[in-house]
């Protein structure tokens, strides 16, 4: 959606804008994925803040963040379906009509069509 806006979009991970909306590709998703695994080392905090809120109770930002992106995406005629799949669930957590789990990024994808 960014690059169908005209955004400049600088790498991120050391991949270009490009690579990651490539990413319904299976080999270049898989390529990607590989490249933001934790390493046990690092000591870096990996989670987002939006999971770090939902982790702990409390209502995200998920309307104000991805709810835009889909939005644009919408206007653009860009399709957004994994967007669009966190949102729906993220709205059952916030609301509190479906506890958290890490299948739920599994669901997301398949509803997606990913």
């Amino acid at each position: 959606m960014g690059l169908a806006a005209g955004y400049s979009i600088p790498k991120f991970n050391g991949a270009e804008a490009k690579t990651w909306a490539s990413a319904d590709d299976k080999a270049v998703y898989a390529e990607l994925d590989a490249m933001l695994v934790p390493k046990a080392t690092s000591g870096r905090n990996w989670r987002a803040s939006m999971a770090q809120d939902v982790a702990k109770g409390r209502r995200s930002e998920i309307e104000q963040m991805n709810g835009h992106v889909a939005a644009r995406g919408l206007e653009l005629g860009v399709p957004t379906p994994v967007t669009s799949a966190v949102i729906a669930i993220v709205r059952e957590i916030d609301a509190g009509t479906r506890k958290p789990s890490p299948a739920l990024i599994e669901q997301a994808l398949t509803t997606a069509g990913s």
